[in-house]
């Protein structure tokens, strides 16, 4: 998801966000991308939508099948279950935060903050120079300086794995997070798609991989891309 803009690299926002305007940008799953607001999204918005749209226009990008010079997107409503899902040009996109900027940031609540950092203690020790960052709330949150956490949030992580993780390395990274106050659900970004790393860290067998035309049961999602 190829997004171009011009050579400016873009104002520092009053959240602390810095715009990502380069040559040629990239819109990968769990980046998150600001754009111009409702009128540039294709299809009906929901009422609810309006007002969000209207002050903040945010979407998560999703992992979806799409026309070209179209970017899937995720959109929170004011609501826990409000989502809605839509099609934004990629002409209309201004802004796009991956994962892995946020690291720096914390929260607004204390424990998902601890958690945070405890976290990243853990992936400096067993995936040591790994790109990784927070996505779901937690990632919306720090992206857009919106609420968008509760006291009984899970955190969950991206750790971006382009070479082959061994299973039983996943499975010791996965009793490090155990330890940890809070739950932890972490992702892996293979060549193939999206794995949970507690599927992956299981003895044996495929691993259900969230891959760009749906999911799939893979034995190796590093050879099957």
């Amino acid at each position: 998801m190829a997004v171009t803009r011009g050579g400016d690299p873009g104002p520092r926002t009053d959240a602390g966000r810095r715009s990502l305007r380069t040559d040629a940008l990239t819109a990968r799953p769990h980046d998150l991308v600001r754009f111009v607001g409702s009128a540039a999204l294709r299809g009906p918005v929901p009422a609810w939508m309006s007002a969000t749209l209207a002050t903040d226009p945010w979407g998560v990008v999703r992992r979806a099948a799409h026309p070209p010079g179209f970017v899937p997107v995720g959109m929170r409503g004011p609501g826990r279950r409000q989502w809605h899902t839509a099609l934004v040009p990629v002409h209309a996109i201004t802004c796009v935060v991956p994962p892995e900027e946020l690291t720096g940031r914390r929260p607004r609540l204390v424990l998902l903050g601890l958690i945070l950092t405890a976290a990243a203690h853990v992936l400096s020790i067993e995936l040591d120079g790994a790109a990784w960052g927070p996505i779901g709330g937690v990632g919306y949150e720090l992206a857009t300086g919106r609420a968008a956490t509760h006291p009984g949030s899970d955190l969950d992580l991206l750790v971006r794995t382009p070479h082959p993780l061994a299973r039983d390395e996943a499975a010791r990274l996965v009793t490090s997070f155990t330890a940890l106050p809070g739950r932890i659900d972490c992702q892996m970004e293979t060549p193939s798609g999206g794995v949970s790393l507690t599927a992956w860290a299981r003895p044996h067998g495929p691993v259900l991989t969230r891959t760009p035309d749906g999911p799939r049961l893979l034995d190796d999602p590093w050879t099957c891309a």
